[in-house]
């Protein structure tokens, strides 16, 4: 399945569950105590140039091997501790609004709500557990003169 064109539910299929080489904060064993650092980057990806955002280097190997684009900018990076069972806002860019509910951890994953709308119409509604320090990426909608790729990363913090 192309990366480029159709719906974000669509693309949303087709994304991959991948591990960052950056390890932030300790396992926790019981999911309760804690918070989780929450990641949301949002990243412009095209075929102008031949650049790649060296803020990106720890997921050059994911992005390269999934998407087939010649150039990778992060437009929009938050980082941000939320407690379990909370919810937390990201805005990104064309309007988009994400909301990320930490759920649990279990086996090494961090279980996670997350819903993207725009204005007040959703337009995902899942959950998706990545491994811990883990990070997953998305395709999205079209940007600027690319295409805008979601990287959701979660770190169990004391």
């Amino acid at each position: 399945m192309s990366c480029r064109g159709g719906s974000l539910a669509t693309l949303m299929l087709s994304a991959w569950i991948g591990c960052s080489a950056v390890a932030w904060g300790q396992e926790r064993t019981d999911g309760q105590d804690g918070a989780v650092e929450v990641r949301i980057g949002a990243v412009v990806a095209s075929n102008s140039g031949q650049a790649f955002d060296q803020r990106l280097i720890a997921l050059q190997r994911q992005f390269t091997s999934l998407f087939a684009y010649s150039s990778y900018r992060l437009i929009r990076e938050e980082r941000r501790r939320v407690a379990w069972k909370r919810e937390a806002e990201f805005s990104l860019p064309g309007g988009r609004l994400l909301l990320v509910m930490p759920r649990e951890y279990k086996d090494g994953r961090v279980a996670l709500s997350l819903m993207l709308a725009h204005g007040t119409r959703p337009l995902v509604n899942t959950a998706l557990a990545l491994r811990n320090h883990g990070t997953f990426l998305v395709a999205g909608p079209h940007h600027e003169d690319g295409v805008l790729i979601i990287a959701i990363g979660a770190s169990t913090v004391r």
